[in-house]
């Protein structure tokens, strides 16, 4: 069995060990950490998937810079 976990840093605590000891029970496991790459959630979400592929148009088409914050996409 393979799984992926993907959690912001600062909600790990000792219960996610604590799951990935009942996952896997007397066995060797490898952990790797790497940062995640924020696309594949944003194409995830379809209201995000919506409001980049909108500004990407609008881009395009005005060939202007549109700066955002994350905290203001829906």
């Amino acid at each position: 069995m393979e799984t992926t976990i993907r959690i912001n840093t600062d909600m790990l605590d000792d219960k996610i060990l604590d799951g990935i000891k009942k996952m896997f029970p007397h066995k060797m496991v490898d952990i790797i950490v790497q940062p995640s790459d924020d696309t594949d959630y944003i194409l995830s979400n379809p209201a995000y998937a919506q409001e980049l592929q909108e500004r990407i148009e609008e881009y395009e088409t005005k060939k202007k810079t549109i700066l955002i914050k994350a905290d203001e996409l829906i």
